[in-house]
């Protein structure tokens, strides 16, 4: 059996009407170059062939950003993270390899380099965490 593609054709449709106007404006200046510029006829819809194609093979490439449907690519409340620079009360925590802005929701504490620590809730881009247990303290960060 064929795996299928991970894109949905609602996605391709999505991506195709959005760039009904590109190829309108395309078309246009081609147009208005063969009346200024004399060259063969038949290199406008040539042109225009090219055009669809390059974007046809983009599609691949950019299909993500088409699927209004797919979850924003943050951590949710609930995740861990390293503590990469000391929060006191904001500085930086590592999550999936990926740095983000952190403030602690314990004012006063403290919270160093190394220490785990979870996400209780999310505002804009700044992460509000807890410490996750004393215990959970990673010896070395790979930065």
């Amino acid at each position: 059996m064929m795996e299928k593609t991970p894109w949905k054709s609602r996605i391709f449709f999505r991506y195709l009407l959005s760039q009904i106007p590109g190829w309108s404006m395309w078309g246009l200046v081609l147009f208005i170059l063969q009346k200024w510029i004399v060259f063969p006829w038949w290199l406008v819809p040539a042109a225009m062939v090219v055009w669809v194609a390059k974007d046809v093979i983009l599609f691949p490439y950019v299909w993500m950003a088409y699927d209004t449907r797919s979850p924003p690519n943050r951590p949710l409340p609930g995740s861990r993270g390293v503590v990469v620079k000391s929060l006191s009360p904001e500085g930086y925590i590592r999550i999936e390899g990926e740095l983000w802005r952190a403030e602690t929701l314990e004012r006063g504490k403290v919270l160093l380099p190394g220490e785990t620590v979870t996400v209780e809730r999310i505002e804009g881009l700044t992460l509000f965490v807890r410490p996750a247990s004393p215990k959970n303290r990673v010896s070395e960060i790979i930065v």
